[in-house]
């Protein structure tokens, strides 16, 4: 077990200043607290104290894994770990729990409502009294006061009721703070309500006048209203009304334009029947009008053309040919000449196979 110290001028900042063996040392007691840990290591020819800031359990486990000494580890209560109590030196517990009471005390009022404020102010007043009692008594026998501690001094009684007296007194000051700051409050609006009620009073007669035409200007804005409503009712069924009687005149209007649509159509229609009636009937009557137009036996072909494209009929066979034909060329008697086919047709010629 080495034990060093730290030296910023040296060369090397950490300077062995002590060894010891494990074997040189028979047991050790460790008393942990939050913010450090202190070991006593037994030896047989001295003793050895050493505080560790930080990792106390570390060393201690260190110690067990590493050495066969006796490890005695102080079991204290929880609450001598607590800032103030470690020392368990009489003045620093007071100090310390004084600050811990106001701490809470401040917690509390904020957190308790403020009608639970009053009750716990008069029985803070009630345990003032108890702890001025006690602390008197206690001075003469202090085992009267002082039932439940070992050690029963007058010291003991005076850290003890000297604690609870400035208690109580800190309770009246902390939660009475807040009734004395809105008793004026309250006092000014009591004060203001009783005004009001005399002002109410000689007013009595004015008031009642005063409702009286309210009440008939009231009827007069509610008629007004209500004559304003059914006026803009009336309105809006006439402009129902209108909107109604324009869409039915939309209506007629296109009902209308699609009936004369369709009329003219119709007679359209009937006027390209009769036209196409009338060309029929003309092309019928020219062709049974047609004189087909007759060659002698010695007119050639050229002398007897007398239109572009003609249909050479057979007047003893009744057959006509188109230009190209077979029989066309060979055909040279009794020719009968048409200038279309429709004109051979409707003088009772037929059409050559060939």
């Amino acid at each position: 077990m080495n034990f060093y110290e730290f030296n910023n001028n040296a060369e090397q900042n950490l300077m062995l200043i002590e060894r010891y063996e494990w074997a040189d040392f028979s047991s050790v007691t460790i008393d942990h607290s939050i913010t450090k840990s202190a070991f006593t290591f037994v030896g047989h020819g001295e003793n050895r104290d050493i505080t560790i800031e930080v990792k106390g359990k570390e060393v201690e486990q260190v110690i067990r894994n590493h050495s066969s000494m006796e490890v005695n580890v102080v079991k204290r209560p929880v609450w001598t770990k607590v800032l103030g109590y470690r020392s368990q030196t009489s003045w620093k517990m007071f100090v310390a729990s004084t600050v811990y009471t106001l701490i809470l005390l401040f917690i509390l009022n904020a957190l308790l409502p403020a009608s639970t404020h009053n009750f716990i102010t008069g029985l803070s007043l009630f345990l003032f009294l108890l702890s001025i009692i006690g602390f008197l008594v206690g001075l003469i026998k202090p085992k009267w006061v002082l039932p439940k501690f070992k050690v029963k001094t007058r010291k003991r009684v005076l850290f003890s009721y000297l604690y609870l007296i400035l208690s109580c007194l800190f309770i009246v000051g902390i939660f009475s703070d807040e009734e004395s700051t809105s008793t004026p409050a309250s006092t000014q609006i009591s004060s203001s309500q009783n005004s009001v009620t005399v002002a109410s009073k000689k007013d009595g007669a004015d008031s009642s006048e005063q409702k009286v035409e309210k009440n008939d200007s009231d009827k007069a804005v509610k008629e007004e209203k209500k004559q304003k409503a059914e006026e803009q009712a009336a309105k809006e069924e006439a402009k129902r009304k209108a909107e109604e009687q324009a869409a039915k005149e939309e209506d007629r209007d296109v009902k209308a334009q699609e009936q004369a649509a369709k009329e003219e159509a119709e007679r359209k229609a009937q006027q390209q029947a009769a036209s196409q009636q009338a060309t029929t009937s003309s092309s019928t009557s020219s062709s049974g009008n047609y004189k087909p137009f007759e060659n002698d036996p010695s007119d050639d072909q050229q002398s007897n053309m007398s239109c572009s494209g003609q249909i050479k009929g057979n007047k003893n066979s009744k057959i006509y040919h188109v230009p190209g034909g077979a029989y066309y060329d060979r055909t040279q008697d009794n020719i009968v000449w048409f200038c279309s086919e429709a004109d051979a047709q409707a003088a009772g010629y037929r059409e050559s196979q060939r």
